[in-house]
């Protein structure tokens, strides 16, 4: 070979590696970090005033705070199974949490999830923390819906306990030592994780379990000394751990030199849990852990389903709030567009990407957003809550079983959902019922019927 082909091979082959750093380049890191069960007014960013959350806060102050973002469902979930296919409750195949039938927490095969999109796109994807789309060796567990690894609960019910023998690792187990807290493995993971070098991009999907009930955290730092009941103390313990390892996350970026080029993402699956001490909701009240919204988890109200979400990259997401109305649904068309792939067809999210890059004339918009939650009763039968978001006239329409009297709520004027507006706005009340009517796609798992039934709150919320 003469000195001139050798060249020529040299030269292709730097414009070819240009080329792949800058194609790499173009498709940002993405780490989607969820709590569980964490209100819209727990941060605070958010207003909170009792637990402190310096980390996410600035993150907030550095990132995109999105102040009308909506979770999938009130509930784990039908709000995760959203996030994950970008399909709402009205259309989308997990309508509520299992109840015990693992099938009602089952992906099926034909579910196409963020991660077999991001994957398809040359991604390296991976799954610490919170699962519950599916048990381990069924169609919807996380490696066989598109992660490359992972680490964690396979079901809501496992995650229920914080000091587990073992967590799932991909198709085995992880033995963990006695008193072993599974948050802080999680942690770990994602450090070790991003802390190694990467030849593609990634997306890793860290959802945490806090701060979801059993409150048994390590300790109690730093609220040891509040005159607090106890359980309080421990409420704010993990969110302050959360808050802490999120901070230890965003300085590992910094200092590997990939902040720039990652895109984070922090939010909550649905709004804060029920009560805990005396009174109907002592320790949400306590804690003002929904902000200026009525309702916890559970609820269609704003305070069952809006949540905080922060978006964070470095010299690309702009520093400031935005009120764009969005929905865990609007993730999969969102990581797509980034990834440069197109999204599955049939699912109801809408990309925010124009509103990360601060161009809110090429932002669409939705029309409504939809919820639903579904309990079994006492008596045996089923109690039913849907709710809709009319976001062009910012009202909000709320009805408990489908033989009871449509609410109507307008947020301009009245955030906390008190003053109910039906009977003065007739037009816009039957227009919404309607839609409540036909939005929904029928579901074997979670039938039609079961809505029929109110279940109001007061009842069990």
């Amino acid at each position: 070979m003469n000195n001139h082909r050798i060249v020529v091979r040299l030269c292709w082959a730097l414009v070819l590696c240009v080329c792949g750093v800058a194609c790499a380049a173009d498709k940002p890191n993405i780490i989607y970090i969820l709590a569980d069960d964490l209100g819209y007014g727990e941060l605070g960013c958010m207003g909170q005033k009792k637990i402190l959350t310096p980390n996410l806060d600035r993150m907030a102050s550095e990132g995109l705070l999105f102040t009308r973002h909506y979770a999938g469902g009130p509930v784990c979930g039908p709000s995760r199974a959203c996030l994950m296919t970008g399909m709402s409750q009205a259309i989308g195949f997990i309508k509520g949490n299992p109840g015990g039938d693992w099938r009602k927490e089952n992906l099926r095969p034909q579910d196409v999830t963020i991660a077999e999109k991001l994957k398809a796109a040359g991604y390296d994807t991976v799954c610490f923390g919170k699962w519950g789309l599916g048990p381990q060796g069924r169609s919807g567990y996380a490696t066989e819906q598109g992660f490359d690894h992972f680490v964690g609960y396979d079901t809501h019910v496992a995650a229920h306990n914080y000091y587990p023998k073992q967590l799932c690792q991909d198709d085995g187990k992880l033995d963990l030592a006695k008193g072993t807290y599974s948050h802080d493995v999680f942690t770990r993971l994602a450090l070790e994780y991003v802390g190694r070098e990467h030849e593609r991009p990634f997306f890793l999907y860290l959802a945490y379990t806090i701060p979801h009930s059993p409150f048994n955290p390590p300790d109690l730092a730093p609220y040891a000394d509040k005159d607090w009941p106890t359980t309080y103390k421990r409420y704010a313990a993990m969110i302050t751990r959360m808050d802490r390892d999120i901070g230890r996350l965003l300085e590992l970026l910094e200092e590997k030199g990939l902040a720039a080029n990652t895109l984070v993402i922090f939010t909550s699956d649905n709004g804060p849990q029920s009560s805990y001490g005396k009174g109907p909701n002592a320790m949400t009240e306590f804690f003002d852990s929904n902000g200026p919204l009525r309702g916890i988890k559970r609820d269609v109200l704003e305070g069952g389903v809006r949540v905080p979400m922060i978006a964070w990259q470095p010299g690309t997401v702009r520093p400031g709030r935005s009120d764009h109305v969005s929905g865990f649904q609007d993730m999969m068309p969102t990581f797509c567009e980034l990834a440069g792939v197109e999204p599955p067809k049939g699912i109801d999210g809408i990309s925010i990407v124009p509103t990360l890059r601060n161009k809110p004339a090429e932002q669409k918009r939705h029309d409504m957003l939809y919820w639903e939650f579904i309990r079994m009763l006492p008596n045996g039968t089923a109690g039913g809550r849907q709710g809709v978001l009319y976001v062009e006239e910012n009202v909000k329409a709320v009805r408990y079983g489908t033989k009871g009297s449509l609410m109507l709520y307008d947020l301009d004027d009245d955030l906390d959902e008190s003053e109910d507006i039906a009977d003065r706005a007739s037009a816009l009340t039957r227009r919404l019922e309607r839609y409540l009517n036909e939005a929904r796609t029928e579901s074997e798992l979670w039938p039609h019927e079961m809505l029929v039934e109110g279940w109001a709150p007061g009842k069990g919320g």
